[in-house]
């Protein structure tokens, strides 16, 4: 199969300034997540050695990378020499045609001696998005991390490009955390991101934003 050949489709709302955002789910939170779900004709299958180049093929087509060299050189200098914690940790959706299409990784970071979960590298294929993957994808971190990570708060981080994902993540239970929270400072920007989020997010969905949101 030639990964290469799909034309890339352009995903990221680069009409807006792009500023980061820092979104968590407390570990007393994390026994409330529900289980992922799947449309019909699509599987779950976790990393296996060769998929590097599924990854970087994804990430291009949501504008992470601009080629896809790039982001194989990404991955390979960040995750490649963790292969045993990418067999844990990383999955893939497979649609019907046996392609990968959707992919995250229920990652870990420490910060002064603290380590906790981390939701990261949540990318669905445009192709393939609105049939509820990135939620599916995002509920299969959460549930891996429950094993993973138990009994530690779970963070992710994510910017205004991504206006979308926020919502889902809202509604999945994060919560946006203002500057002053201790964890991933220099990732987050949350004044500058409300400011923007409120030019285009619907009132209620920015409303869940700042009802949810945590010193």
């Amino acid at each position: 199969m030639n990964v290469y050949t799909q034309p890339p489709v352009l995903t990221a709302d680069r009409s807006l300034p792009r500023k980061s955002l820092v979104m968590m789910i407390r570990a007393g939170e994390m026994e409330g997540i529900a289980q992922p779900h799947l449309p019909e004709g699509y599987a779950f299958r976790q990393y296996q050695p060769g998929d590097m180049r599924y990854w970087a093929r994804i990430t291009t087509i949501v504008q992470e990378y601009d080629t896809q060299e790039a982001a194989e050189s990404a991955f390979s200098r960040r995750f490649l020499s963790q292969e045993d914690a990418l067999r844990k940790r990383c999955v893939f959706v497979i649609a019907p045609d046996g392609t990968p299409v959707a992919t995250v990784m229920a990652w870990m970071l420490e910060e002064d001696g603290v380590r906790y979960g981390r939701v990261h590298w949540v990318c669905v294929d445009p192709a393939h998005q609105g049939q509820g993957l990135g939620r599916a994808i995002v509920l299969w971190a959460l549930n891996k991390l429950k094993d993973l990570e138990p009994g530690r708060d779970v963070y992710l981080d994510t910017q205004t490009w991504s206006h979308k994902a926020i919502g889902l993540y809202l509604r999945l239970g994060f919560h946006p955390v203002r500057e002053g929270h201790p964890v991933l400072r220099k990732a987050n920007e949350y004044t500058a991101t409300a400011d923007i989020l409120r030019t285009v997010l619907p009132d209620a969905v920015m409303q869940l934003f700042l009802d949810r949101s945590l010193d």
